[in-house]
């Protein structure tokens, strides 16, 4: 029986950093695990945090990778308040 490894969905905090996600993104080639990711982002971003999202019956998982540590708002909805 053959058994497929789940997809992995990357979500990115705070969205609108892209050379971030763009790190993330090649980071994951080679950080398979959250832990290794996490890892491997410290080189860079020294606060980065990977939680796994694993639900049951989910097809996919999904890492929340944090850039500095946690959500914080961003500057636009900081402005708006």
């Amino acid at each position: 029986m053959f058994q497929q490894e789940p997809l992995t969905v990357l979500v990115t905090i705070p969205t609108a950093d892209r050379d971030f996600e763009v790190h993330v993104r090649s980071a994951f080639e080679v950080g398979a695990t959250p832990e290794s990711l996490q890892a491997l982002l410290r080189e860079r971003y020294p606060e980065a945090v990977v939680h796994s999202r694993v639900l049951s019956d989910e097809l996919f998982t999904v890492w929340y990778v944090y850039r500095d540590g946690g959500w914080r708002p961003s500057r636009q909805e900081e402005a708006q308040r």
